[in-house]
C-alpha cells in the first residue's frame, strides 16, 4: 500500500483555506501590479490617446530606460535629489533620533513631557505641516525671512524661489520629525536587563561607556530597522515636495515619487511607460537599500 503523501493532511488542509485569502489579495493588490510595471517599461504606453501599451521590441527594449538617464534632466534631478534624501536621513536623522533616545532614557526631568512633544511632528497630516512650512517660508511674512532680514537688512531671502535653498527647506520639513523612530529606540533601551547595567556600574563603567558598549551594541537590529524604515521615507519622499514647492523652482525639488505623479498622471502627456520605467528604477533602489542597511546592521542575526 503506497505511504500517504503527508502534505495532504486535514491539518495543512486548514491551514491553506486560512492562507489562501491573503495569498489572493497579495497576488491582486500587488503581485499584479509590480508585475505590470516591470513590463510596461519596455513599451510604448501614451495613454493620452487611450492606446495601450506596445511592446517597444527586443532592439528597442531598453529604450525607456537609456532615455530617461541619458535625455531626461528632470529624472537626473529628481534621481539625485532622492539619493541625496535617503542618504540626510541616514546621517541627521538616525543620529539625531538616537541622541535623543538615549538621552530620554536616562529620564531626566520633564522627559516624558518632551517624549510626547517629540511625537507631534509625526501624528500630525503631512498637509497640516504642508501649511506650517509654506507660512515659515512665506516671503513676505514669514519667520525665516525675518531672521534672515535682521541678520542681513535688505537681503530678501525666499526660501522656495531658489533651487538650492528650496532643496533644503523640504528637507527641514521632514528631517528631525523622528519621533516615531525615537519610540521604537526607547522600548528596545528600555527591553534591556538592568542587571547589565548594575554589573557595569560596578566594575567602574562610566554612563558614556555602558552607552557606547553595551547600549549600542545591543540595539544595533533596532538601530538598523528605524534606518529603514527612515532610509525608506526619503526614498518615496512625495508629500513634502507636492505641498511645499510643487517640485518647483524649476523642478529642483523633484523626488522620484513626484517624479513618477508629473510623468503618468501630472502632466497632458500621460506617459504611463516612463512613469512605470522610474517606479522600476525606485523599486530596485529600494531593494538595494535594504539589502545593504540589513548587512551593515546585520538585522536578520540574533545578538
Amino acid at each position: 500500500m503506497k505511504k500517504r503523501n503527508k502534505f495532504f493532511t486535514k491539518k495543512n488542509g486548514f491551514i491553506c483555506a486560512f492562507l489562501a485569502p491573503g495569498i489572493l489579495l497579495f497576488l491582486v493588490i500587488y503581485a499584479y501590479p509590480l508585475v505590470n510595471i516591470f513590463a510596461t517599461s519596455f513599451c510604448r504606453w501614451n495613454y493620452k490617446n487611450f492606446q495601450a501599451p506596445e511592446f517597444l521590441g527586443w532592439g528597442h527594449l531598453f529604450d525607456n530606460y537609456i532615455k530617461m538617464f541619458t535625455l531626461d534632466a528632470n529624472f537626473k534631478m529628481a534621481l539625485i535629489n532622492t539619493v541625496k534624501w535617503v542618504v540626510l536621513t541616514m546621517v541627521i536623522q538616525i543620529p539625531f533620533t538616537l541622541l535623543v533616545a538615549l538621552v530620554l532614557a536616562k529620564k531626566p526631568r520633564g522627559w516624558k513631557f518632551t517624549r510626547n512633544m517629540f511625537i507631534i511632528p509625526n501624528i500630525i497630516s503631512t498637509a497640516a505641516i504642508g501649511l506650517i512650512f509654506l507660512n515659515i517660508y512665506n516671503p513676505s511674512r514669514g519667520i525665516i525671512t525675518e531672521i534672515c532680514n535682521k541678520i542681513n537688512p535688505g537681503s530678501n531671502v525666499s526660501v522656495l524661489a531658489d533651487g538650492n535653498y528650496a532643496f533644503w527647506g523640504v528637507t527641514f520639513a521632514f528631517i528631525l520629525f523622528g519621533g516615531s523612530s525615537c519610540l521604537l529606540l526607547l522600548t528596545q533601551i528600555f527591553s534591556i536587563d538592568p542587571g547589565i547595567y548594575e554589573a557595569a556600574k560596578v566594575d567602574g563603567a562610566s554612563a558614556w561607556q555602558i552607552d557606547r558598549k553595551i547600549i549600542l551594541p545591543l540595539m544595533r537590529p533596532m538601530i538598523g530597522t528605524v534606518s529603514i524604515m527612515a532610509a525608506n521615507y526619503g526614498l518615496l519622499l512625495y508629500n513634502e515636495i507636492a505641498l511645499i514647492t510643487g517640485g518647483g523652482p524649476d523642478n529642483a525639488t523633484f523626488s522620484l515619487s513626484y517624479y513618477i505623479y508629473r510623468t503618468a498622471l501630472g502632466s497632458t502627456k500621460l506617459n504611463f511607460a516612463r512613469g512605470n520605467t522610474a517606479g522600476v528604477i525606485q523599486f530596485i533602489l529600494g531593494i538595494l537599500l535594504v539589502g545593504c542597511i540589513n548587512k551593515a546592521f546585520r538585522t536578520d542575526q540574533g545578538d
